[in-house]
């Protein structure tokens, strides 16, 4: 959850993003009263507090709340400033607390999400034995966003769904990738889990197949994983072990150093594409380091991530440099999908740089898989109409 005054949200737009990124619940509060009781009970809470919400009375409720409910703090606001004013005492006794953040008066979205992702492992504590449980007792759930593609005309049709996972865990309820997958990765339980995932998205594959609904599945692979050198092996094997082609699904991979296309985990990708997995390139910003060696890279589609969407929607140097990416794509034999579309305008704009896939809120937010059916047959509907 993550606690705000309600003027924060409408004025920020990297707010709005690590908030869509993150899936943060929202919780508004507009006077103090408001915010103390917003800090009752167990679960555990982000506050985010400008200059004007550093005041006696919120730091009477946090200090409440210290000690019995998990809470982290980021404060956007000049720290040097605020200590040389009437708020100097309430910034030192801020500073007492033990999971703080300060990110500035005038924060970016990358800044913001990684405060955000320290403020909330601070108030995690997963142990190895939870995670090996959880892998037995099938905790783990997979949700699905759907991605439609472009056809003849303006139909767009859904046919790819990501599998994004969650931790059903009994302590703290239904939990986001990024609040387990860090511990995951550092107890070395990555490759189980991205091999539970894969036997999931299989047999969901099968599942809705067996009720007229053909769908691929994508699927994230953390760039861990891509060391070890019986991955492509191994992953065919899972798949062919449900009756379904390589094919059918698509790896989406986060940039790592790129400038080498010989190195190890590059190597890695492309024998992924020999058994006939796809391979997708993840949260592309376009100012990025593989724009040099693009055409020697193994992959069959690009990612634009919204942030660079944005951009492009409001300056024609940015419009230019991603039309021009978009171009070297289809040139290369990639497709190019927008993610994180959420508005109308956003979908139109989408014409101008020639995208062929989209997903995001605007056709569905990730639906547990009995959903995907609506979404699935809406054919021939405009995007507002598709919403699951």
């Amino acid at each position: 959850m993550l606690l705000i005054a309600p003027d924060t949200l409408r004025k920020n737009q990297a707010l709005n993003d690590v908030v869509r990124e993150m899936s943060f619940a929202l919780s508004v509060f507009a006077k103090p009263s408001t915010f103390a009781e917003l800090m009752t009970g167990q679960l555990r809470r982000i506050v985010m507090l400008t200059d004007a919400d550093v005041t006696e009375h919120t730091l009477q409720s946090l200090k409440a709340a210290n000690g019995r409910t998990p809470f982290g703090v980021i404060i956007a606001a000049d720290r040097a400033s605020l200590r040389t004013s009437k708020q100097a005492e309430v910034v030192e006794k801020l500073s007492t607390f033990d999971n703080v953040e300060w990110v500035g008066k005038d924060f970016n979205f990358d800044r913001l999400s990684s405060s955000a992702r320290r403020c909330r492992r601070r108030m995690l504590r997963i142990s190895r034995q939870e995670v090996e449980s959880a892998l037995v007792n099938r905790e783990f759930v997979l949700r699905y966003q759907p991605k439609v593609e472009r056809t003849a005309g303006t139909e767009w049709l859904t046919r790819e769904a990501e599998a994004l996972l969650r931790w059903n865990h009994p302590e703290h309820g239904l939990m986001g990738p990024l609040e387990f997958l860090p511990e995951t990765e550092a107890f070395g339980l990555m490759g189980k889990l991205s091999e539970y995932v894969l036997r999931d998205a299989s047999r969901q594959l099968v599942a809705w197949q067996d009720t007229g609904i053909h769908l691929n599945s994508c699927i994230n692979l953390a760039s861990s994983q891509l060391g070890d050198p019986m991955l492509a092996e191994n992953y065919a094997a899972i798949v062919k072990q449900f009756g379904l082609e390589c094919s059918r699904f698509t790896f989406e991979v986060v940039e790592q150093d790129l400038a080498d296309p010989d190195a190890p985990h590059v190597q890695m990708l492309r024998s992924l594409r020999k058994k006939g997995f796809r391979i997708c390139l993840d949260d592309f910003r376009v100012a990025s380091s593989s724009l040099g060696t693009f055409e020697k890279m193994p992959f069959d589609e690009i990612k634009i991530h919204a942030s660079a969407l944005r951009r492009a929607q409001q300056d024609r140097i940015a419009l230019t440099v991603l039309a021009a990416v978009t171009g070297l794509a289809h040139n290369l034999g990639m497709s190019v999908c927008a993610e994180g579309v959420e508005d109308r305008e956003t979908f139109e704009f989408l014409k101008t740089i020639e995208c062929d896939k989209m997903q995001g809120f605007l056709i569905s937010e990730a639906v547990i898989p009995s959903i995907i059916r609506r979404v699935y047959s809406a054919k021939d509907a405009a995007p507002d109409e598709e919403v699951a």
